[in-house]
């Protein structure tokens, strides 16, 4: 498997020059491969525009109390917030649009300069209220005079969430959405061999308009603030690609691919692309395909005949190409294969674009459930917010790149993007390591009924499937507003447009939230069987469904004892792995109509409506794991798979710190194993087979690990009793037909007596250019067991090329203090050193690549 992201948004060229000006220093960028100082090839050029940009910012002063999750109880209706109202969005004002103005709140704020993505109001680890304001930005750039009719654009994945920007001094527009990029077309605009500059003021509050549209005090994540996603510089021919986002064609611009036959011997590939002259003449054009395989071989290929394209127009080629005995996508196998795509104007390649695709089928039915290349297959899944502690949004692609491999790692095959479109590198990372997606409009728990708002529900939905739509990796289409329910008209009108944008392509399927109210999904959700909330779905008898959130609020609502912090101790993280293992074994005997379940969530989160870190995930807001996440990994295969093999193998894990005794009499160990053996200091105790206990009903007490609720497992785990604590080390070993394959021992920690410094790599190298990655600072005692008892304050100093995000003291948690490292914008050696009271200095040095 590689270990890099590599984009399905990549433009080819052999060379461009152009200046950049950042404050005073004036620099030349060579781009590429540079043919001379002022020679611009006619092949198109995308580049990342995240460095020199300067910032400054103005916080909103809100002197309201704090609205807290703290109010609720335990009642599972207590999650419900959900607000209904008609309400107008902010008028731009004439004012408003004079930079001059605009930039008068921060006229005494000097500016600072940044690399995006960036956070414009940082958080602390524990946000008591979310901060909101107006983050300004700026950048100054020079374009040679070379580039002179070319198509200029500036392209932004993400920006939250109203973007007022100036070019050269001219206000050119409002932007509104934080979840999906908006171009801003420079042609006409830019100056050549001179300065421009582009300033955007952007505005981080809650809009009633535009989704999800909720105040961040009543909102179940946070919205952050700042240009937190990658900026682009696209320079065009003016025969080129349209971007599916600005030709605004339902079903159309850009490169659309759809796979009109798959099959082991033959897949027949559909390729619609949308070419524009913005020329001055008439001019002939036509389109070449390649498919190149994962080695580079072209595998097939088709060119079409030449089309006359009027001038200020575009043309629309359908080519159909045929692959033999293709590799087909699968999340055990995911090949990819890629698409290149050369326009021709005339005999001139004059624009080329790479898109990585892979080649399947879906085929979802009540009675078969989900097909993948028509084989069954169940969906075992969570949901993840794309955040982290201190930059929130702000992640680098190798951070969600992290995010992606350590839930395949889990044994996870499907992920939820709740609840709004990911970062295009998720989806790459998705691809690319073989997870399914639920894509997401913006929306929680919020419905205006002012039209303006309605129009930006379904602008969101045809722009993340313009945006998303030749990847691979989506199964579903989540295009409703999460847990709001409109009437039904509405949420049809919704399913009818994302339809709009498929126009009868295979492999297409909506879903969202319906709950007695039928909304023309193809997937409806619904919960688990027994739901106390009296929300099960009888609108859909002939549907095939989803559980798409489980394992929170049915234990507890508010006060679920599902959410447990990594410092909770044994006992209460045995109580969420085991609520999360009675809730999936009840899921999976709806099988196949339920197609599978998601748990809620993966990673701790962070929450605007609630003051502290949600505990819900199986992996801390570090990414560090809880017992849950090894129980889900105990159902991975035991065999390998050749192109991810840290999602499968012999797994044998003892859900214990074995410090103090918890319970006096069982401990539990997760495996996929047929047999575990336990032994204490060398002794051997017992050897069991995996647990065969009944399934207990919901609403009685819950007899913890009592050996039941494992019956529609894969891999039960395995529950040893009578085992008494003694300090030292217990050890547990797998055997699969009568042979050891794998082993696993923890041992009784003594007092911390040293640091070991362990970065989270998770099959990706730290980069430069503001790659952002955790780092453990592990206490451990002589024998490197680590103190999980352990608080003691950590400092870490860097050296080098890199900052530090986080703090550089914190305590640790439960044995661990975590830091956040930034990388800067060279590759190197970087010395991370960390300090705590008479414990030896720890040093490593990372190399970022």
């Amino acid at each position: 498997m590689r270990k890099k992201i590599c984009s399905s948004r990549q433009s080819i060229a052999s060379g461009v020059v152009f200046k950049m000006i950042t404050g005073k220093d004036i620099r030349w960028l060579l781009v590429m491969v540079v043919t001379g100082i002022f020679s611009v090839p006619a092949k198109a050029q995308s580049m990342r525009f995240n460095d020199g940009w300067q910032f400054k910012a103005v916080e909103f002063i809100d002197k309201a109390g704090i609205d807290s999750f703290k109010r609720l109880g335990g009642n599972w209706s207590d999650q419900f917030l959900i607000e209904k109202e008609d309400k107008a969005g902010n008028v731009l004002s004439a004012a408003d649009t004079v930079l001059t103005e605009v930039l008068r709140p921060v006229q005494q704020i000097g500016w600072k300069t940044v690399m995006l993505p960036h956070i414009a109001f940082p958080e602390p680890l524990v946000i008591v209220k979310p901060r909101e304001g107006l983050a300004y930005y700026r950048k100054e750039f020079v374009l040679a005079d070379s580039l002179k009719g070319k198509d200029i654009s500036l392209e932004f994945e993400g920006a939250m969430q109203v973007s007022d920007v100036w070019f050269n001094g001219k206000y050119i527009g409002r932007y509104q959405g934080g979840y999906l990029p908006f171009i801003i077309d420079l042609s006409d605009k830019a100056l050549y061999g001179r300065k421009n500059e582009i300033v955007l003021c952007v505005n981080n509050k809650a809009n009633p308009v535009i989704p999800p549209g909720k105040p961040v005090g009543k909102l179940d994540f946070v919205y952050y603030s700042g240009i937190y996603r990658d900026v682009w510089l696209h320079i065009k021919h003016p025969v080129h690609i349209t971007n599916a986002i600005t030709a605004d064609k339902p079903a159309g611009g850009g490169i659309f691919v759809s796979y009109a036959q798959v099959s082991k011997e033959r897949a027949v590939v559909e390729v619609q692309t949308d070419v524009i002259n913005s020329s001055p003449q008439n001019t002939p054009i036509s389109i070449r395909q390649e498919i190149m395989d994962a080695q580079g071989h072209v595998v097939t290929t088709v060119t079409s005949g030449n089309m006359i394209a009027e001038r200020g127009k575009s043309k629309v080629f359908n080519q159909v190409m045929t692959v033999r005995t293709p590799h087909l996508w699968h999340p055990d196998h995911p090949y990819l294969y890629t698409l290149l795509t050369t326009v021709y104007a005339g005999n001139t390649p004059v624009d080329k674009h790479k898109t990585r695709i892979g080649i399947r089928s879906f085929e979802i039915t009540k009675e078969k459930g989900l097909l993948i290349n028509g084989a069954p297959y169940r969906l075992t899944g969570t949901n993840r917010h794309q955040n982290y502690p201190y930059i929130g949004n702000a992640l680098s692609d190798e951070a969600s790149y992290r995010d992606v491999w350590m839930i395949k790692s889990a044994g996870m095959n499907t992920i939820r993007a709740g609840h709004y479109p990911s970062d295009p590198s998720f989806l790459d990372a998705a691809d690319e390591l073989g997870v399914l997606v639920l894509d997401c409009i913006p929306g929680w728990q919020y419905f205006n009924r002012n039209p303006a708002f309605g129009e930006n529900v379904m602008r969101d939905i045809r722009q993340m499937v313009r945006r998303d739509r030749n990847h691979p990796s989506i199964l579903l289409w989540e295009v409703s507003l999460n847990e709001t329910y409109p009437d039904s008209a509405f949420r049809c009108r919704q399913a009818e447009v994302a339809r709009e944008e498929w126009k009868g392509r295979k492999n297409f399927f909506t879903s969202g939230d319906s709950y007695y109210t039928k909304a023309c999904w193809d997937v409806p959700y619904d919960d688990w069987n027994g739901d106390p909330g009296t929300r099960n779905n009888t609108t859909y008898p002939d549907n095939a469904f989803l559980i798409r959130e489980y394992g929170d609020y049915e234990f507890g609502g508010g006060n679920s004892t599902s959410r447990q912090l990594r410092m909770a101790g044994e006992k209460n993280l045995l109580q969420q792995a085991w609520n999360l293992q009675w809730e999936h074994n009840k899921n999976r005997k709806i099988y196949p109509r339920a197609l599978g379940d998601l748990t809620w969530a993966f990673f701790d989160g962070l929450a605007g409506c609630t003051v502290g870190i949600e505990g819900w995930g199986m992996a801390d807001i570090f990414r560090i794991p809880k017992f849950s996440y090894y129980f889900f990994k105990s159902q991975q295969p035991v065999t390998n798979h050749p192109d991810i093999p840290f999602s499968g193998g012999p797994l044998v894990y003892i859900a214990s710190y074995w410090s103090q005794p918890v319970d006096a009499e069982k401990v539990i160990v997760y495996s996929n194993c047929d047999s575990v053996r336990l032994l204490l200091n060398d002794k051997a105790l017992a050897t069991n087979t995996p647990d065969k206990g009944e399934e207990t009903p919901y609403g009685k007490d819950l007899q913890n690990f009592n050996g039941g609720n494992a019956n529609h497992l894969d891999h039960p785990p395995f529950t040893f009793t009578n085992i008494h604590f003694a300090p030292g080390t217990l050890k547990a070993i797998g055997f699969r037909k009568g042979k050891e394959v794998t082993a696993y021992s923890i041992t009784t920690p003594g007092p911390a007596s040293k640091i070991t410094l362990e970065p989270a790599i998770m099959g990706m190298p730290f980069r430069a250019n503001g790659d952002v990655i955790f780092v453990y600072a592990k206490l451990t005692d002589d024998a490197h067991n680590l103190a999980i008892n352990s608080e003691m304050s950590v400092t870490m100093r860097v050296t080098g090329d890199a900052e530090l995000v986080s703090p550089a003291t914190v305590n640790a948690e439960a044995g661990i203090a975590t830091f956040l490292i930034r990388s800067g914008s060279k590759k190197g050696i970087v010395k991370l050193q960390a300090t705590a009271a008479n414990l030896p200095v720890a040093e490593i040095k990372m190399t970022v690549k």
